[in-house]
């Protein structure tokens, strides 16, 4: 994730549209799933058990992958990362609202701990102290992000991983190819290799984090997640020479406490 979040801001550094960038980010995996999906399930697996959910979690997924591209025409990769890393605590209320979880007291505080994180996160771009829009397009990333995991979950109940896979990567393709055709989305050659990065990148990524959580405990997937904020923050310095001020790496560091914090709640809890 960490290098996709490079590619989209080499993206936005030549105008390239976000939602060319998300076309070529699921072009590869949409045939590649829908071949696994024949394979494991024949071609009476294409047909859904719950296709609303499978529906919600599609269009989560655009609304997150196209605003974090977003973003990055207006923020760093490291500060993007981060504010859309904590999809957990918006995740956590979502399962709250919608499917009743319980929300222990430690993970409450917490929750307000990343929120203090993320205020700081989200003024640092602006002398006037103002809310950067992309800021805010980067946290809606993370918010989106939340509902597809929670979406995800339902799902498992009766959808098996390949079906999931299939649809979320048809669906992002569909939309992205549609919006990036309707608003004249101009594509260069010298730009291909940009492309390149997030098609063959996200197919590796996708494996990985599913087979993550069927080895590992989803608390420790989610942890292990906040590497890419290090590969960020690698590329900010070495690659597109970002200053940070003093405000905004507090923010990070809090934001960053607070979820690997909850992952070890969740750890204690679980046992």
């Amino acid at each position: 994730m960490g290098c996709i979040g490079i590619a989209g801001k080499l993206g936005a550094g030549v105008g390239l549209s976000p939602f060319v960038l998300l076309a070529a980010q699921v072009v590869l995996l949409a045939p590649l799933s829908g071949m696994l999906l024949l394979i494991r399930q024949g071609w009476a697996g294409i047909k859904p058990v719950s296709p609303w959910i499978l529906t919600i979690r599609t269009v989560s997924g655009f609304i997150y992958f196209s605003a974090f591209y977003e973003a990055l025409k207006g923020i760093p990769v490291a500060d993007a990362l981060v504010l859309e890393s904590t999809n957990p605590f918006f995740a956590m209320l979502l399962a709250k609202v919608f499917l009743g979880h319980r929300v222990s007291a430690a993970t409450i505080c917490l929750a307000i701990l990343a929120f203090l994180g993320v205020c700081l996160i989200l003024f640092q771009h602006s002398a006037q102290g103002i809310l950067n829009p992309y800021s805010l397009l980067a946290l809606l990333a993370g918010v989106a992000r939340a509902a597809g995991s929670v979406a995800t979950g339902v799902a498992g109940r009766t959808e098996p991983p390949e079906r999931i896979m299939f649809y979320y990567a048809v669906g992002m393709l569909v939309f992205s190819v549609s919006i990036a055709t309707w608003e004249g989305a101009q594509l260069e050659t010298s730009s291909l290799w940009i492309l390149a990065i997030p098609a063959l990148l996200f197919v590796p990524q996708n494996l990985a984090y599913t087979v993550a959580n069927r080895i590992a405990p989803a608390y420790l997937v989610g942890a292990l997640f906040y590497s890419a904020i290090l590969i960020g923050l690698f590329a900010d310095h070495f690659i597109f020479s970002t200053e940070f001020g003093i405000r905004g790496v507090i923010g990070m560091g809090i934001t960053v406490a607070a979820g690997l914090g909850l992952a070890w709640v969740r750890a204690r809890e679980l046992k």
